[in-house]
């Protein structure tokens, strides 16, 4: 069977009620790993919003969670990596969120299931491998960053690479790679408004999930100093690995 779909406007509070526990939890493990915020709430959320309005949704909620750190490091961002960044990526940005809006359900499910179960390796290939990026490389990555932003979840695993082979480090990279995540989202939601997959509902629910994310993420700073963060990063691969088999079996089962 494809995968459901429960109108929320039908069952009122519940689904607000859940979808901001979502949130929550999930700011908690990606605030705790450092990654996998928006790729758990994917699929947390799709039997909820139906897969078209969760990439859209989730633009609206993860302005909350970069915009907190971008002013918390404001004096440390780097407008120069800023604008080197995202220049490039936005075409290719807007050509993800075309290409987000054209392809059915169906071909979603295929393309995020393989997505979530590629970045797994690509993550941690990426985390250890040390780049010394030219400026070619720099411009082909924001473009791939760019196009990855627009059409799935969790396109800013290959963004940290760029900004640590530019030579940024502490508070440089936190607060430039979250401006370049406020700059992201908010031109993913003008791209999204444009191609009317964004309306006032779900405006508001992005906006409810932004809201509960910011304090699972000061818990989640909390926890950091009491809790082992690779048994939480495990964790969280594991659930994503999982959630890139349920697409997957949606996308089969839908075929047959």
């Amino acid at each position: 069977m494809p995968m459901s779909y429960i109108d929320l406007s039908s069952n009122g509070p519940v689904q607000y009620f859940f979808l901001g526990g979502i949130a929550f939890f999930s700011a908690i493990l990606g605030g705790i790993s450092s990654f996998g915020a928006s790729l758990i709430m994917t699929p947390a959320m799709t039997p909820v919003l139906g897969l078209k309005a969760v990439v859209p949704v989730m633009a609206v909620a993860m302005t909350f969670g970069n915009l907190s750190r971008m002013w918390v490091y404001r004096n440390e961002i780097q407008t120069r990596t800023l604008l080197q960044i995202m220049i490039p990526a936005l075409p290719s940005l807007l050509l993800g969120t075309y290409l987000y809006k054209i392809l059915s359900q169906h071909m979603l499910e295929l393309i995020i299931g393989l997505f979530l179960l590629v970045i797994l390796p690509l993550r941690r290939y990426m985390a250890h491998k040390h780049i010394i990026p030219t400026p070619a490389m720099v411009v082909m990555m924001s473009v791939l960053f760019g196009f990855i932003s627009g059409a799935l979840p969790g396109g800013g695993v290959v963004l940290l690479p760029i900004l640590l082979g530019i030579g940024l480090v502490g508070g440089g990279v936190i607060g430039t790679d979250a401006c370049i995540g406020m700059a992201t989202n908010i031109a993913k939601v003008v791209f999204f408004l444009l191609f009317s997959l964004l309306n006032t509902h779900y405006l508001l629910y992005g906006l409810l999930i932004g809201v509960c994310m910011i304090p699972g993420t000061y818990l989640a700073r909390w926890l950091l100093g009491h809790l082992h963060v690779k048994i939480h990063t495990y964790i969280i691969e594991g659930l994503i690995f999982f959630s890139g088999l349920s697409f997957l079996y949606n996308f089969i089962n839908e075929m047959g």
